[in-house]
């Protein structure tokens, strides 16, 4: 199979139908895996900041979900891996989670956390450094929808508790990429409004309005992002050590970590070993399919 195909096929597998609309939002976006893999790979290094962190104030207790930190933490050490640099942005509410994700598997990776209260000082601080970088990449991280409102999945207004770090996802002229599962998150904006409104319960409410270079949709944004890994170590064999980081165990042993941090199952509500209502067996499914065509296409 030829190494295009490969991630054609890759793409398919991450966004596998869990009942959101994944597969019909992912028709569209089609091409985003091998765009985005590209840009990444070469032949400059990369200089990115990963986005992330989705909270649920409805769970109990309410924290960050466990979709989202996981794949950017596992997008970043890919990127490490291949001699760039990187760090996770994320805020106040979500911030326990996505430190505990970084000091379990990627540690000394630079985390910027906003505040909820003088964000507009904290993010005019960073902005010089943000417009710099070369990639700009959101994983299931909740964007504004079309009254501006951030918005989960039951269309409840969010904003208390998110930092609206879109204004640094759309600064500069860098690359942006987009990792989501249900039409809310940064990056989705590149869909069809139509589309996310057929096929999205309260698409028409939800739908984030900032789109990206690149999109990728997943079943869940964790399977997507392990997806962008594969493309990675797809299209840069001399960096064996990628492959490592699509090992099913590497994710259980993070999501373990994360949930003893407090991440919690944002359809569930509660802190469980699972993503987005799937429970490891479910989950894990795609994870060894897209580690199982890497690694015959060696």
């Amino acid at each position: 199979m030829l190494i295009e195909q490969t991630i054609a096929e890759l793409e398919r597998v991450a966004a596998r139908e869990v009942g959101r609309g994944s597969e019909a939002l992912a028709v569209p976006a089609a091409g985003g895996l091998l765009a985005g893999g590209r840009s990444l790979a070469g032949p400059a290094v990369p200089d990115a900041a990963v986005f992330t962190g989705f909270f649920i104030p409805g769970a109990d207790p309410p924290a960050a979900e466990t979709d989202g930190p996981l794949g950017a933490v596992q997008i970043a050490a890919a990127l490490r891996l291949l001699g760039g640099q990187a760090r996770l942005i994320t805020d106040e509410p979500c911030a326990p989670v996505v430190e505990a994700a970084v000091a379990a598997a990627a540690p000394g990776l630079p985390v910027d956390v906003a505040p909820l209260t003088g964000y507009d000082e904290w993010a005019a601080a960073l902005l010089p450094r943000y417009a710099q970088l070369t990639h700009l990449i959101a994983c299931e991280r909740v964007g504004p929808s079309v009254d501006g409102r951030p918005r989960n999945m039951r269309g409840e207004d969010i904003g208390a508790h998110t930092a609206p770090l879109d204004q640094l996802y759309t600064a500069g002229d860098a690359y942006r990429i987009g990792i989501g599962d249900g039409g809310n998150e940064l990056g989705m904006g590149r869909l069809p409004a139509d589309l996310v409104g057929r096929v999205v319960a309260s698409g028409e409410r939800i739908r984030c309005v900032v789109g990206a270079d690149a999109l990728l949709v997943g079943g869940t944004s964790n399977w997507a992002a392990a997806a962008l890994v594969g493309t990675l170590a797809l299209l840069r064999p001399d960096v064996p050590e990628l492959r490592t980081l699509l090992a099913p165990q590497w994710s259980a042993d993070l999501l373990a970590a994360i949930v003893r941090a407090g991440a919690v199952d944002g359809v569930r509500r509660r802190p469980t070993l699972s993503v987005d209502g799937l429970d490891w067996p479910s989950y894990a499914e795609p994870l060894t399919r897209i580690a199982d065509l890497v690694a015959a296409a060696r």
